[in-house]
């Protein structure tokens, strides 16, 4: 218990990690959240943004409502999942004294990405593709790490000089 209290950081990445290596190794139909919309509330097409594209291959249209909606909402969880990543690992690295702390959450944040797709393309049901490493993926951890710069300079500045 004490490991826990002295590298709280440290063990809240690694739960983090453990809940990303959960949720990717669930099939996608038990993620599918296409049903549950459909029972709640009706999307039609002239509702959403008339935007169109192709993502890894597959078009993304708003003439598919659900699908349209929960491509956006899967992609959201993907920056925010490894933008939390990124701050905690960083946090870690600061509990362990490292240098470069900012940068080393960063790139730990982005070596699991990297890990958590191929493992998504080993699970059946699942695919794993790296545009998810490189787009949602590394916006969250670039997100964090601008964030850190802005908040560690305004604290640098903040600090009177001897």
């Amino acid at each position: 218990m004490k490991f826990i209290t002295k590298r709280k950081w440290a063990f809240l990445a690694l739960t983090m990690m453990t809940i990303l290596f959960i949720s990717s190794h669930t099939p996608y139909q038990k993620q599918d959240v296409k049903p549950l919309f459909k029972g709640i509330i009706v999307i039609e097409e002239d509702d959403l943004p008339q935007i169109a594209f192709t993502y890894d291959g597959v078009r993304v249209t708003p003439s598919a409502p659900y699908q349209y909606v929960e491509f956006f909402i899967r992609k959201g969880a993907h920056v925010a999942s490894f933008a939390l990543l990124a701050f905690l690992c960083t946090m870690a690295a600061r509990e362990f004294k490292r240098q470069k702390t900012i940068f080393l959450g960063s790139i730990i944040a982005f070596l699991y990405a990297l890990f958590d797709e191929f493992h998504q393309s080993l699970v059946e049901g699942r695919t794993g593709h790296l545009i998810d490493v490189f787009v949602p993926d590394t916006l969250g951890i670039v997100l964090t790490f601008l964030l850190f710069l802005i908040f560690s300079r305004t604290e640098h500045a903040k600090e009177p000089r001897h």
